[in-house]
């Protein structure tokens, strides 16, 4: 049971990892830098006339936790396969008593 929890706790701090790099590059494309050349970086604007709405963040979150539920998945999955074939491992060591 403390395995599944670690791998857990892993799992959650990835995805929160993740999450924290994604709003870093996307915030850093926004904010006007210079280079070397001395020129400033001006973002783009919106066009006119444009009804799209902005991203929400409960449209990340939602990203976020399919993933985190798809990676969960995957790790059942793989703890399940290593479960039958120890079960399988020990079967072939296990020797029936002769009478």
């Amino acid at each position: 049971m403390k395995t599944i929890l670690r791998i857990i706790v892993i799992l959650l701090v990835a995805s929160v990892v993740a999450r924290a790099f994604s709003l870093a590059v996307n915030n850093s494309t926004t904010t006007p830098s210079s280079n070397a050349g001395g020129q400033t970086f001006q973002p783009m604007e919106r066009p006119e006339g444009s009804d799209h709405e902005g991203g929400s963040i409960a449209g990340g979150l939602g990203g976020v936790l399919v993933t985190l539920v798809k990676l969960t998945g995957i790790t059942v999955l793989v703890l399940a396969l290593q479960k039958g074939f120890d079960l399988i491992n020990s079967m072939k060591k296990w020797k029936p008593a002769q009478p």
